[in-house]
């Protein structure tokens, strides 16, 4: 029997955005995994049956000061309309608990509240 580890475990994401099909970067799925300086975020960039994507340590999602969004991901953010989201990160970045306020402000621009679904953790 293989001993399971913390790497093992799944992760619960918050799903900030879901887009339709459309021309590429299209679909895009971007979702977060609250938790601190060691937030994850998850990404999936184009068509299902060839798109890319991963997670990503939350620090290198955002800039050098950890003040704003790294623009290596100004795609994602464009393509998900997520630049709401990006004060929320720099917060969980710095170790507070924005889990409540991330839901309610998708809530506050869609309408309903964001889906969530489970990853296990993979990546750096």
């Amino acid at each position: 029997m293989t001993k399971r580890t913390n790497r093992d475990a799944q992760l619960q994401f918050i799903v900030v955005a879901r887009t339709e099909p459309g021309p590429y970067p299209h679909p895009v799925e971007v979702a977060v995994h609250p938790n601190g300086a060691n937030s994850r975020m998850s990404f999936s960039v184009g068509p299902h049956a060839a798109n890319a994507g991963g997670q990503v340590a939350l620090s290198r999602v955002l800039d050098e000061q950890q003040t704003g969004l790294n623009p290596m991901f100004d795609l994602e953010f464009d393509a998900g309309d997520l630049h709401w989201l990006v004060p929320h990160l720099v917060r969980l970045q710095a170790g507070e608990d924005v889990t409540e306020e991330i839901v309610q402000a998708y809530a506050d621009k869609h309408g309903r509240a964001p889906g969530w679904m489970e990853q296990a953790r993979f990546g750096e």
